[in-house]
């Protein structure tokens, strides 16, 4: 995004040397307006992807059919699950950057996932699983 507001700015300098001092300062402060747009464009797409991710990975484990599941696959769910959930948290500064409270996110992906083990621990005792969550 720098490199953009350097290159419009260079450009808007290459123009100034046939301009005015004014319209060379109305060409800088429109580059710098652009780059400053295209960097909160970026930084709310971003914040909307994680935002994404975090609600589609809960939902996901929340949707599960777990009495449809066989034991090993209900063990796999969560282990799929914890995986995902790893590699959220390895980019929390990701996170944090594109401004999503880590702490939020990380208490929502607690809360399904204690949630889906309190559904999914008894049906794995009723089908007389050994895997435990």
């Amino acid at each position: 995004m720098k490199k953009i507001a350097l290159i419009l700015l260079g450009g808007a300098l290459l123009t100034g040397c046939q301009t005015t001092s004014s319209d060379l300062t109305a060409a800088a402060n429109s580059a710098a307006t652009s780059a400053t747009n295209s960097a909160t464009s970026t930084a709310t797409a971003a914040t909307s992807s994680a935002t994404n991710s975090v609600t589609s990975l809960t939902s996901g484990l929340l949707d599960t059919n777990f009495p449809s599941l066989s034991c090993s696959a209900i063990k796999q769910t969560f282990v799929d699950y914890e995986a995902q959930v790893a590699s959220l948290e390895s980019g929390s500064g990701l996170l944090a950057t594109a401004g999503v409270s880590t702490a939020s996110a990380k208490a929502q992906l607690d809360s399904a996932y204690d949630t889906a083990k309190e559904t999914a621990t008894p049906v794995m005792s009723a089908k007389g699983c050994s895997e435990t969550l």
